[in-house]
């Protein structure tokens, strides 16, 4: 390629005079693991050795020689597929030129022949970085389920890719290290947060971790790790040298192998990856078969290509705690194939062995239109897949079925449909599933109900709940009263996750949406039959649907992570328009959209818009204000004011007619959904409440508890008191008039962690209460849903899930709906002897 070649004169012009030391040494196979060369043991030709800006290959003999130069501070090597080591780095310590690398054959299972292998990312641990989280807890349970996963599933590496733990690197290599996962090979990258004090940015990185920047090969693949240009330290390193680096390194890989880099951050917008300077001249990875850029710190899950780039753009968060943008405590396991082509599975710590019976609790089960039990479980672990589940069933002591296999739905979600004999009607009947992991361990779990297959739930429709909290303002007006005593009618798998989005209910039909941060297609907009779950329609999405969808003239609205904005004609799932809001790509749309009165508000920051609803047409677009994160918290719209929460910058107010700004107010912190009741606007920034007016952004009170809340939630206010969502210590209620707590109700440890900076331990809701005469219903992290008393918080009667209830439930007529993070929808209804109108 002509730029290659005129890169690389012009970079290596820029190396003469630098050189002032040599170093030398060998690479050999360590077979005794002294760690030093003895005779007979293997010596290795042709492995890549660097002084941080040369690169020579060893000879025949194992043998290197490097020129050195002054910056030098490391000799490191490349290492080779189907090798490890604990020092792929030694430090040049003035004291001797000869530097020997030994290295040990890789663990043979995690390399197959063709060169396909799997590596584990992770990036923004963040240990210690923040007062409010159980850090060493939380790192150490997480680290030790991933280590455990590693050790199951033979997988080749783990890279972290940044802001380890600004500058307490110490403590998290106690908890990721080559010495306690020695079936694998730990690499690690430097973020912006790992710059730090001292005497160049970088020192305390490279005192734990070695260079800020090397390369080293699997399979058929040439990995090469690069630093963040900047950060909260200034580095010695310099892009020149980086150039410079990569283009000598790079002149040893054969054209046409694949590449895949490493960097904690974005550095295009266009699809290229340029190192150097004007005056050294440039290299562009993007001109090296580069398959695939892999970074961090924007703390989400994200896949995605630039428009003219073949080049995959991939994220991920840190597997300890929940993100700015609620993004899951989760690590993400990357299948390379031959080619260099990358496949993703997400996979989420804390879960051991936990198997629930979803469709069965209280002693009842739903039944299905043809009459069969619907049984559906969650199950999971952390440190590996499952293999199969299968389940039996008995009554008083007999043995009716034994070993039917269940399908698998989702990563957490297995089911099947169970025929029980007609002589069984009006016995209780005991359901027995087990899961067999693919490591060998084993979970089961009994549930017993009453078979009434008989036994009609009337279904009564009520009124839409057409956004969050059936309106734009995200205040219920129930005209019905549910029992707390719920009976599940129906269970659907929509065949993803389901995140943030809530249920919805339009005539007379139930829609979800839900996520695929593993680019599958599996993301989509579903709607369902509002008596019995049956899927009536699905309209997949190019991206994940993190947050709230709503309704309005007959559409239903969706906006994926990457900014397309869907209109769907609600009765048949046909597209009626789209939209490319043009959101900037590194910030990710994770927040919900709002209908009302004929207008679709969608988007954040500068992508913030109005549109009409039945024909897509721009209203407006805002030009006031911008965000630099993602959220995932819903806009609010009510008497002509749109409410808008961004992270850590501002809560904005917009004139819902003009698109003007009104009025922001700045907060460190991370907000919920707005509540909007009359000239008032109630929101939530950390541990406080703010009440103010809505149009001029006046402050009313704003109280700071002694409690987090930072979720998505909207507070709900009633006639006596406001309740709220907490992230780390369940549901509480404060007196309306004077702010002080009533009651507290803290559900149980959460099985999914999203809110930001928490870990284990911790209690999350991240739902909405909703209120139903004196009921209030919430689902929580731990995979419950609850029914709670007004007054007092006690609980009257609850549903285990198995799997995480991150959005908020909905209410029409005698049926309240659900959903989980499984992928489950879930059609409950009241028990009608105590249903009654308002």
């Amino acid at each position: 390629m002509m730029f290659k070649r005129i890169a690389s004169v012009v970079l290596a012009s820029c190396v003469a005079g630098l050189v002032s030391a040599a170093y030398s040494g060998r690479v050999f196979v360590d077979k005794n693991g002294n760690n030093q060369y003895d005779k007979g043991e293997r010596l290795l030709f042709g492995v890549s050795v660097s002084d941080g800006l040369h690169v020579v290959q060893t000879d025949k003999d194992g043998r290197f020689d490097l020129p050195g130069h002054e910056k030098a501070r490391f000799v490191f090597i490349t290492l080779p597929s189907g090798y490890r080591s604990n020092a792929f780095y030694q430090r040049i310590d003035g004291r001797q030129s000869a530097y020997d690398f030994a290295l040990q054959p890789a663990n043979p299972k995690s390399l197959k022949a063709d060169g396909s292998h799997r590596f584990i990312h992770i990036s923004d641990t963040h240990i210690g970085d923040y007062s409010t989280h159980t850090a060493v807890d939380g790192h150490a349970a997480s680290a030790k389920d991933l280590r455990d996963y590693v050790q199951n599933e033979d997988i080749a590496f783990v890279i972290h890719t940044g802001d380890v733990c600004r500058e307490n690197f110490a403590a998290y290599k106690s908890f990721l290290n080559n010495e306690n996962m020695p079936a694998s090979q730990m690499f690690n990258c430097i973020g912006n947060h790992d710059l730090g004090s001292g005497a160049y940015g970088e020192e305390g990185f490279e005192n734990f971790f070695g260079p800020a920047y090397y390369s080293f090969e699997v399979g058929n693949v040439h990995y090469i790790v690069t630093p963040m240009e900047r950060g909260d330290g200034r580095p010695d390193f310099t892009p020149e040298r980086i150039g410079q680096w990569l283009q000598n390194d790079l002149k040893y890989v054969a054209e046409g192998k694949p590449v895949i880099a490493f960097n904690h951050s974005v550095m295009t917008a266009d699809g290229h990856f340029k190192f150097g300077s004007p005056d050294a001249g440039w290299i562009d990875l993007a001109d090296y078969n580069l398959k695939a850029w892999v970074y961090g710190h924007w703390h989400q899950h994200r896949m995605y290509r630039y428009d003219d780039s073949e080049v995959l753009m991939l994220c991920s968060p840190g597997q300890a705690h929940g993100t700015f943008n609620h993004t899951p405590a989760s690590f993400r396991v990357l299948t390379v194939d031959k080619a260099g082509e990358l496949s993703s599975e997400i996979r989420y710590p804390y879960f051991d062995k936990k198997l629930t019976i979803a469709s069965i609790d209280n002693g009842r089960s739903a039944m299905t239109v043809a009459g069969k039990v619907p049984l559906y479980v969650n199950v999971y672990s952390s440190v590996s897949p499952v293999g199969k589940v299968t389940c039996s069933y008995s009554c008083q002591g007999k043995n009716y079925l034994a070993g039917q296999l269940l399908k698998q739905q989702t990563d957490f979600c297995w089911c099947t449909d169970l025929a029980l004999p007609a002589f069984l009607a009006g016995q209780l009947v005991t359901v027995t599933v087990t899961a067999t992991f693919q490591n060998g361990e084993v979970s089961q779990e009994s549930s017993t109900f009453r078979y009434l297959p008989e036994k009609n739930i009337s279904v009564k429709p009520g009124g839409d709940w057409a956004n969050l909290l059936q309106n734009a303002a995200h205040v219920p007006v129930l005209q019905d009263t549910l029992s707390p005593h719920l009976q599940l009618a129906w269970i659907q798998n929509i065949g993803s996750n389901i995140l943030f989005s809530s249920p919805i209910v339009y005539q007379g039909a139930v829609y979800a949406a839900s996520i695929d941060d593993n680019g599958k297609g599996k993301a989509a907009v579903v709607c369902m039959d509002m008596a019995s779950g049956k899927v009536r329609w699905r309209y997949p999405v190019r991206h994940s649907i993190r947050s709230c969808i709503a309704v309005e003239d007959g559409c239903v609205f969706a906006q994926d992570v990457n900014g397309w904005l869907y209109a769907l004609e609600a009765s048949t799932g046909q597209l009626v328009w789209e939209k490319d809001l043009e959101m900037n790509k590194q910030v990710p749309l994770d927040n919900g959209l709002v209908t009302a009165d004929g207008i679709v508000y969608a988007g954040t920051g500068h992508s913030l818009c109005a549109l009409r609803a039945k024909s897509g047409e721009t209203v407006w677009r805002n030009k006031d204000w911008d965000t630099a994160h993602g959220t995932a918290s819903t806009l609010s719209v009510h008497n002509g004011v749109l409410m808008a929460q961004t992270f850590w910058e501002a809560a904005y107010a917009n004139d819902a007619q003009t698109g003007k700004k009104l009025w922001g107010r700045g907060a460190y912190g991370y907000g919920g959904s707005a509540t909007m009741i009359g000239d008032l606007v109630y929101f939530t920034s950390n541990s406080s409440l703010c009440v103010a007016n809505a149009r001029t952004g006046k402050r009313i009170i704003q109280k700071k508890f002694d409690f987090l809340i930072n979720n998505l939630s909207a507070p709900l206010v009633t006639d006596s008191e406001i309740i709220l969502a907490t992230s780390a210590d369940g549901v509480i209620a404060v007196d309306r008039e004077m702010l002080e707590v009533k009651w507290r109700f803290k559900p149980g440890k959460s099985l999914i962690y999203t809110a930001p900076s928490l870990d284990d331990p911790a209690s999350s809701l991240e739902g909405s209460p909703v209120w139903s005469g004196e009921t209030i219903y919430i689902g929580a992290s731990d995979g419950v849903l609850y029914a709670l008393n007004r007054k007092t918080g006690k609980l009257q009667w609850k549903h285990e899930f198995g799997s995480a209830v991150l959005g908020t439930v909905a209410v029409s007529g005698n049926m309240l709906f659900a959903a989980d993070f499984a992928g489950n929808v879930y059609g409950f209804v009241g028990d009608e002897s105590s249903t009654k109108s308002k």
